[in-house]
């Protein structure tokens, strides 16, 4: 790591580089394993602010991680990649989930602080709504009506559970339900101590609904549960606690989750919708706004480099024997590559009468209202962008213009939370451009296209999507930059259908 790299705080940190040095120090982490990613050390980092981030290491990297960045020491960790940070339940509120690579550098840091930095939430706004579910949130309070240990079927599978109240300084009571380890943790100390004035810490706690009542519980192996922690925060919450009792009730529980699936939805069929009214969507599926983008979101770079063959995200390795090309590791084809080039993954800010959201333009959807390839825009360096804010000409001239986009309701936006939704389709003034998958191409408009209404668009796969990071197929360029008539989502748009061919792919 070099000695002049300049230390940037947590809440400046953006995916458009993986050049960051930050001082943080670990509050808390845990081992996951999931059928997507396999094992991983997740962890919560934070800095001398206070402001907290989600951390993500590959079992590959484990043992170093978990020996060179121990609990509550500070550290330097230089060289990691960020990407959007979604899932039902967020440990942070901060927009974006750092990992660890290979190539991640964690050094010591002479910085010392002990402050374990709580925030917690009042019983008020975890009940009232203001705060969003999707986060997970820290409360304490004094235990009481306190239930016995019961032992209940889940899944087939026996799991220990423990319900009780929290009361506030206030008065105020919230109830709470701690499943698994968490609630053998409440047994042990019950069964070892005589302690009506129990004080419960709950960090990453998380907001959910029993029989019409808010109630916080564990978000599985995230959460940590402290009883009558020796913290400042505790003692000051204590000697300011009214006298309370507390006593034993029973009751039962069965959750039961079941997984979104998205309905198979022709694009003719698909409804135009407000932005309000996709931010409050509670189900998947396609539909169209018709909006103007208002700024292109330079949080994140507006191309990546991705692997001619397969357009997955490429990482840059060294350079190839010659020594005049960078070798790139492309993990979609577990090889050591060369041929890479830019490919847009493009960030905008669009807005309505309604409200504002953003929407993420892969590649195929990017070149189709740029008008041009992203190696046309790209300066030829390989380095990663120090200043995001730069941006090629026809780029920034996309402020202002209007466009209809069919964008999906994933499961992502709905069940987690994520707040960007992908483009699927796009139309403008007289030209229907249409968003196909990797393997197709597009021919030059047709002299002979028919005239067609906004509502009618080709029949491609409504089902199809995108590869993760985008296609490289070349889009004929538009003809009209807006929309006619936007204030109303009754009208019919004319447009031109773009015919579509095959290609053959590399």
């Amino acid at each position: 790591m070099s000695s002049n790299k300049s230390v940037s705080l947590v809440k400046n940190v953006k995916p458009y580089k993986t050049g960051w040095c930050i001082q943080v120090k670990v509050l808390h982490s845990w081992k996951q394993y999931t059928t997507y990613a396999g094992h991983s050390l997740e962890l919560i980092l934070v800095d001398e602010m206070g402001t907290k981030i989600h951390c993500s290491c590959k079992k590959d990297h484990m043992f170093r991680v978990q020996r060179d960045l121990p609990l509550g020491v500070w550290r330097l960790v230089t060289n990691f990649s960020l990407s959007n940070a979604t899932g039902q339940y967020r440990p942070t509120n901060h927009p974006f989930k750092m990992s660890i690579t290979g190539e991640t550098k964690i050094a010591d840091s002479d910085y010392h602080c002990d402050d374990m930095f709580f925030t917690f939430a009042t019983y008020e706004d975890a009940g009232n709504g203001s705060i969003n579910s999707h986060f997970l949130i820290e409360v304490i309070g004094q235990v009481e009506s306190l239930k016995d240990v019961q032992t209940v079927q889940v899944k087939g599978k026996d799991r220990k559970k423990v319900e009780f109240r929290l009361r506030d300084t206030k008065g105020e009571t919230i109830a709470c339900c701690l499943w698994g380890s968490f609630a053998e943790q409440i047994e042990a100390y019950v069964q070892e101590n005589n302690d009506p004035n129990m004080i419960l810490v709950i960090r990453f706690a998380k907001i959910g609904f029993y029989q019409g009542e808010v109630q916080m519980t564990n978000a599985f192996d995230t959460s940590l549960v402290l009883i009558n922690p020796d913290l400042p925060e505790v003692k000051t919450f204590r000697s300011l606690l009214p006298k309370n009792e507390t006593g034993l009730i029973l009751f039962d529980q069965n959750p039961n989750g079941k997984a979104i699936k998205a309905p198979k939805q022709n694009w003719n069929e698909v409804e135009i919708k407000s932005i309000s009214e996709i931010l409050m969507a509670m189900k998947v599926e396609n539909c169209k706004i018709i909006v103007s983008i208002e700024a292109i979101d330079t949080d994140w770079g507006w191309f990546y480099f991705g692997h001619d063959r397969c357009n997955k995200r490429a990482t840059q390795i060294g350079w190839n024997d010659q020594k005049d090309k960078p070798l790139w590791r492309c993990e979609r084809c577990r090889s050591n590559v060369t041929n890479v080039s830019p490919k847009y993954k493009l960030h905008i800010v669009v807005q309505d009468d309604s409200g504002t959201c953003k929407l993420l333009l892969l590649d195929t959807e990017a070149q189709a209202i740029v008008g041009t390839n992203a190696v046309d825009l790209w300066d030829g360096s390989y380095d990663e962008i120090e200043d995001p804010e730069v941006l090629p000409e026809p780029i920034r001239e996309l402020v202002g213009k209007s466009f209809c986009f069919g964008i999906s309701l994933a499961n992502d936006n709905v069940a987690n939370g994520s707040d960007i939704f992908v483009v699927s389709q796009i139309w403008s003034g007289d030209t229907l451009l249409n968003a196909v998958s990797h393997s197709e191409s597009l021919s030059a408009i047709s002299p002979g296209s028919s005239m067609i209404s906004a509502a009618e668009v080709s029949k491609s796969d409504p089902n199809s999507t995108s590869t993760s990071e985008g296609c490289s197929t070349p889009f004929s360029k538009r003809k009209d930059d807006n929309l006619p008539d936007m204030t109303s989502s009754s009208k019919k748009l004319c447009t031109k259908l773009i015919k579509v061919e095959k290609s053959k792919t590399e």
